[in-house]
């Protein structure tokens, strides 16, 4: 027997109801999480360092004596709408700041130039600056004769570094003494193979490449480092970030010439950060104490896509189109979330032409 035209009518209306106001529904993904780009110029910026109050140090390119066709890298620190222009190290031509403290700390190195195969003491030196007491150089330990400021501690009381000498780079630390700074050598840090001795926010982890294998340095009590090369694929993972739980973010150099974004964690180890289809390589730069990971993807060499900014946590890696296609390469951030980096006019590279269409020849 068929059911009735009235019965059929009702089945289907208790199922709709049904359908709205239990039926289970596909879960939408959580928003993304939001971070707040600071960017006290809109674009010729270059972000270098963050701390935990969103102040930040870089370079922004401005006319160089009144000249806009001549453009040279203008080194500030921003606190807020506060900009301080960084003055020059005495006898020092240039200024490149990498990091700032909580209390206005900043460090980098200075530099200046020499005659052609000329040997010149000092031509790079690595500097501290406050607001009261300016510009300061911090010279090199014994036997090197160069040197450069790489990181701060949160407490802007321990600075990272390098001392270049014959042949040689040293780890050093510069511990603030009164109104003075006096530099320890980093122990079984003597031959390292990076040009960035990261430090964490609290100043007690430290990482670089020791004698070609990815090393993690942990204070395990007053002036005491405990040393451990993290376990690695082929080719070692270059830090340019560690966290106060010791995550290091960084990236790889391949045979074939592309970077890949790396991070190793305690708990996880090294893990490849995925990127989005299109892109070709990937640098990790900073990493918060949240294990948020920021940096930089890029498509093949004058090809789309071009550079982009990212952002790696919950396991996912998306790419922060919220903040516009200026952003090309996110390089610094702090407990916050807040981000910053590099925001230029970005580049359009030649489109590549379809398989089936050959290039155009000149």
């Amino acid at each position: 027997m068929r059911p009735s035209r009235r019965r059929s009518a009702f089945a289907l209306s208790f199922a709709a109801a049904w359908a709205l106001a239990g039926a289970p529904r596909a879960e939408e993904p959580p928003p993304a999480k939001p971070h707040p780009l600071i960017a006290p110029m809109k674009e010729g910026l270059n972000i270098t360092g963050i701390n935990s109050r969103g102040d930040v140090v870089g370079f922004h390119w401005e006319p160089e004596n009144g000249n806009p066709d001549i453009l040279y890298e203008a080194p500030f620190l921003a606190q807020g709408e506060k900009i301080t222009r960084l003055p020059l190290l005495k006898t020092y031509t240039a200024t490149f700041p990498v990091a700032v403290s909580d209390d206005g700390v900043v460090v980098g190195r200075s530099s200046k130039p020499a005659p052609p195969n000329t040997y010149v003491y000092l031509r790079n030196q690595a500097f501290v600056w406050t607001a009261d007491k300016g510009m300061l150089g911090l010279g090199a330990p014994e036997g090197d004769g160069a040197s450069f400021a790489t990181g701060i501690s949160r407490d802007g009381r321990r600075i990272s570094g390098i001392s270049v000498g014959d042949y040689r780079l040293r780890g050093v630390l510069w511990e603030r003494d009164g109104d003075a700074w006096k530099a320890v050598l980093v122990p079984e840090a003597d031959q390292l193979g990076s040009n960035v001795l990261a430090i964490s926010p609290d100043g007690k982890r430290l990482a670089a490449i020791q004698k070609g294998e990815t090393s993690l340095w942990t204070e395990t009590g007053p002036g005491a480092w405990k040393r451990e090369s993290l376990p690695n694929q082929p080719g070692a993972l270059i830090p340019r970030a560690v966290n106060d739980a010791g995550t290091v973010a960084g990236f790889r150099n391949e045979p074939d010439g592309a970077l890949t974004a790396l991070i190793w964690s305690p708990e996880a180890g090294v893990l490849k950060l995925p990127i989005p289809a299109g892109f070709e390589h990937g640098q990790a730069t900073g990493v918060n104490n949240a294990g948020a990971v920021v940096g930089q993807v890029d498509g093949p060499h004058g090809r789309l896509p071009g550079p982009r900014a990212f952002v790696y946590e919950d396991g996912k890696l998306r790419l922060l189109d919220e903040h516009g296609p200026n952003l090309v390469w996110a390089t610094v951030i702090n407990d916050a979330g807040q981000i910053s980096g590099v925001l230029e006019e970005p580049e359009i590279p030649a489109e590549q032409p379809a398989a089936d269409e050959p290039a155009k020849q000149p």
